[in-house]
């Protein structure tokens, strides 16, 4: 009769572990569609400045939450979960990315540009896990 019981409860515990496993992978794949399709949503869009601050301050946490490794002051692409994004505006031939905006002060962009109005024109997916991996913008003339 012991051993009966004992199987029973191993049994029970096998597919308990299993049940939790599954409903962690649920959740995993459920933040990752919620994550893209947040990003996603902006391709072809045109925003305002205001906002593009606010995205990048939420992308340069993520990416530090992340533990995506820098270098001189810049994330990685780490094929797995980093968001970079570039930012070019009209008056100027380069290309910006988000976390030198971050360290030269979101706020002060804001100030600057947040009536000016930027579009998503490209959106790629990190290959193996399938999230966004970089948002390109581009000031739109107004």
């Amino acid at each position: 009769m012991k051993k009966i019981i004992v199987i029973f409860v191993i049994i029970i515990a096998i597919l308990g572990s299993f049940c939790y496993i599954y409903s962690q992978k649920k959740i995993s794949q459920n933040e990752v569609v919620a994550n893209n399709q947040q990003y996603s949503s902006l391709l072809n869009k045109e925003i305002l400045g205001t906002d593009l601050g606010t995205l990048i301050n939420k992308t340069v946490d993520k990416n530090k939450t992340n533990e995506v490794s820098e270098e001189n002051g810049l994330f990685v692409d780490n094929k797995k979960n980093s968001i970079i994004i570039e930012i070019k505006f009209i008056d100027s031939d380069n290309i910006i990315r988000s976390e030198n905006i971050y360290l030269n002060n979101t706020a002060k962009f804001i100030e600057l540009y947040g009536s000016s109005k930027f579009k998503c024109t490209k959106v790629e997916f990190h290959e193996k896990t399938h999230m966004v991996k970089y948002l390109y913008f581009e000031e739109v003339n107004t």
